[in-house]
């Protein structure tokens, strides 16, 4: 919103707004309580927005005041300013509402007599108290607050979805390879090949309409387990729309489950806004073949041939292998052209890294060792590393692989840790500090593409092949076929027969050249003799230490090494550097603002609700939670996108605010209900102490909570 300001300026006025924001909601919330306090004919003593020293305040009948004018109004009225004001008011012209502005704008609170929150014992027997209110109405009074976020979040949505609100396309754009998404049927077209394809524009989910494709991972993630999903779809080039059925799975990343598919891309790269984003650019451009190109050129063709996707650009390369690829390029007014050469494909598999899956390319379980991207800037590599070192020893670990090298760093979380990495041909010692997040100052790479040196491989992780449960979460450990080929990790191969290997890219070919007559034959099994270079000291003549190791492999594994081909460098990875696709998500009309209202309204709802669900599954964790520091941090963000999407924002936070207020815990307006249904039920109200318990409870569990989830908020802003 305050984008054109400078900086810290700009920064400032954005918090601001979202504070303005916030306090609209606490207002709107703590209006409902008080109006129904109103209509039940409950003494309300004070409406306050914020907590703490009243700085100013009004009452009918006195004014305005600098502070409080209780102890005034009591004066007045009783004769003195030690009453408990529980008698009715000699003074009808002066009203016992005071409204007040509080000093720490954090809450708001309507104070009723008889009746605070954090005191149980402060009731009263006046005929307009709380406690003397009819069980119904108070029910009525406990959830207005809520009612009025849920009525003040639809109309924010209404309004937003009026004027249009910019957002990611419901269009699938990369599908993971075998994943829900690549395998779902198509329930009344049986003729198409099974998955959903690139371009696709998903319609609804389980029946529930989905705009954009924010609406659609929420969605998904509330299905239930091992349930099929129905999926309707829009195909280009198919009139009518597809219903497609897959069973979700869950994500190795997040624990949620989804169906491996990501929002479609623009054609245009990404823009940058610090020097930090400067610095990752030019890094991931040079990795990735585009060195010369700048953020926000746009791709307009690739072999003479209009795109729409840089998947388009992936797709041309495979169609061409070993054939350069000529992309025009849009810069402002000016066009050119842009050559990518093709380089040796790789295989992508996944290996285990802590909790967590990472992907590594790989020629049958070859991969190279752990370095620092030669590509990145100096001043991105921390604590005496530079760019292009590779790791020659973690701690113990000698020649680690990424998931090795990763691993072991997470293991020292603040402490020391000793390296050895190699610099030039040369062996350099250093001695760095491990942050507590478990990193110590460089963008990783694998020396795969860069030398001949080789790691340990790892057994790579798969979904397990289970064909009785459709949709089976259950992964297994695989091992590659080069698994115990490697003795001693730093080796450099050399040699794949008689074919000299520069870099492991090399490798295939070599397989290929090595088999040739073999494979003609019909031979079903094939021994490839690699020679390797051994990290063993120089022996007494000056030769280097070599061995040759022999590779078994069968027919699937050569054909899977012929189709690798060829590809861009960096293959599908090349697609980050390129902005997503945006589309104005905006109502026909006032009808279709109201529907879509409702149902972002809905589906916030029960995605918060989930959320807690999933807190105590264990699938997500308290530190993935935000405080008020996190929530401004993330608003102020928002803020600087425009005042609509501040807008959509406090909706956000509005449905947040009642799901969470309504939640069934002491001290919120969900503990003071189920009392209420207690009382009803028994006709008494719940015990005094039992309140104070659950009161002093719930206030120990919500602060511990609010200073939990606040810290993490604070590490994560400063980066610690």
């Amino acid at each position: 919103m305050f984008d054109l300001l400078p900086g810290p300026l700009g920064t400032f006025a954005n918090f601001l707004v979202i504070a303005l924001g916030f306090g609209s909601i606490i207002f709107i919330h703590e209006l409902g309580h008080f109006v129904a306090a109103k209509w039940a004919g409950i003494r309300v003593l004070a409406f306050s927005i914020g907590f703490g020293n009243v700085l100013v305040s009004y009452r009918k009948g006195i004014g305005f005041r600098k502070g409080s004018s209780d102890a005034e109004y009591r004066k007045l009225t009783y004769g003195t300013d030690e009453s408990d004001q529980s008698d009715e008011s000699d003074r009808p012209e002066i009203s016992p509402t005071e409204y007040r502005l509080s000093m720490l704008p954090l809450g708001g609170y309507v104070k009723m007599l008889g009746q605070e929150d954090l005191n149980p014992d402060a009731t009263s027997e006046a005929p307009d108290s709380y406690q003397n209110c009819p069980v119904g109405k108070r029910m009525v009074v406990i959830c207005a607050g809520v009612v009025m976020n849920m009525i003040m979040a639809a109309i924010l949505f209404i309004v937003v979805f009026m004027v249009g609100l910019q957002s990611l396309p419901a269009q699938v754009g990369f599908i993971s390879e075998g994943s829900p998404a690549a395998k779902a049927v198509a329930v009344d077209y049986p003729e198409l090949a099974p998955g959903l394809q690139r371009g696709d524009e998903i319609i609804s989910i389980n029946n529930k309409a989905v705009y954009s494709f924010e609406d659609i991972l929420p969605e998904i993630a509330m299905a239930s387990k091992d349930t099929h999903a129905t999926i309707l779809v829009q195909r280009p080039g198919i009139e009518t729309p597809i219903t497609f059925e897959t069973i979700p799975t869950k994500s190795e990343f997040n624990g949620l489950l989804e169906i491996g598919i990501s929002p479609a891309l623009s054609t245009t790269l990404k823009s940058v806004n610090t020097p930090a984003e400067r610095r990752l650019w030019a890094m991931s451009s040079k990795e990735f073949g585009m060195d010369g190109l700048e953020p926000n050129d746009r791709f307009v063709s690739v072999n003479g041939q209009p795109i729409t996707s840089p998947f388009d650009v992936l797709d041309t390369a495979k169609a061409k292998p070993n054939q350069p690829v000529t992309i025009e390029i849009q810069r402002g007014s000016e066009h050119f052209e842009h050559t990518i050469e093709q380089v040796p494909a790789l295989q992508t598999d996944l290996v285990q890294v802590g909790e967590q899956v990472q992907a590594v390319h790989h020629i049958l379980g070859l991969t190279g060792v752990m370095m620092v991207n030669p590509y990145a800037a100096p001043e991105d590599t921390k604590q005496g590393l530079q760019p292009g070192d590779i790791f020659a020893r973690i701690g113990t670990v000698e020649y680690p692989s990424i998931s090795e090298g990763i691993t072991t760093i997470r293991a020292h979380k603040g402490q020391s840790l000793d390296l050895v990495v190699l610099r030039e041909d040369q062996r350099v010692k250093l001695t760095v500090e491990v942050t507590p997040a478990g990193t110590i100052g460089f963008y990783q790479a694998m020396s795969t593409t860069h030398t001949n040196l080789v790691s340990q491989p790892a057994k790579f992780v798969r979904p397990a092949e289970n064909d009785e449960i459709e949709g089976s979460e259950a992964t297994q450990l695989v091992t590659p076929p080069a698994y115990n080929l490697i003795e001693y990790p730093g080796s450099r191969m050399i040699a794949v027969g008689d074919s000299p290997i520069t870099t492991l890219r090399d490798v295939p070919k070599g397989i290929l050249r090595t088999i040739d007559d073999a494979y003609d034959a019909g031979e079903e099994t094939f021994i490839i003799p690699i020679t390797l270079e051994l990290p063993l000291p120089i022996q007494p003549d000056g030769s280097i230490p070599t061995t040759t190791v022999e590779l078994t492999i069968d027919q699937a594994q050569i054909q899977t090494i012929r189709d690798l081909g060829t590809t861009l460098p960096g293959d599908v990875a090349m697609v980050n550097m390129f902005q997503y696709a945006q589309v104005i998500v905006k109502a026909d009309g006032p009808v279709d603002a109201i529907a879509r209202g409702m149902s972002k309204s809905r589906r916030v709802m029960i995605q918060t609700y989930i959320t807690f669900l999933r807190l105590f599954e264990g699938s997500v964790k308290v530190e993935h939670l935000k405080g008020p520091v996190g929530i401004a941090h993330i608003g102020t963000q928002i803020a600087s996108q425009g005042w609509v999407w501040v807008l959509f924002f406090m909706a956000l936070i509005s449905v947040n605010l009642a799901v969470i207020n309504f939640l069934p815990l002491p001290i919120v307006d969900g503990g003071q209900f189920l009392m209420l249904v207690y009382e009803w039920i028994r006709g008494k109200p719940v015990p005094i102490v039992v309140q104070n318990v659950a009161t002093m409870a719930g206030l120990l569990m919500i602060g511990t909570i609010f200073l939990y989830v606040t810290f993490n908020d604070v590490k994560t802003l400063f980066g610690l």
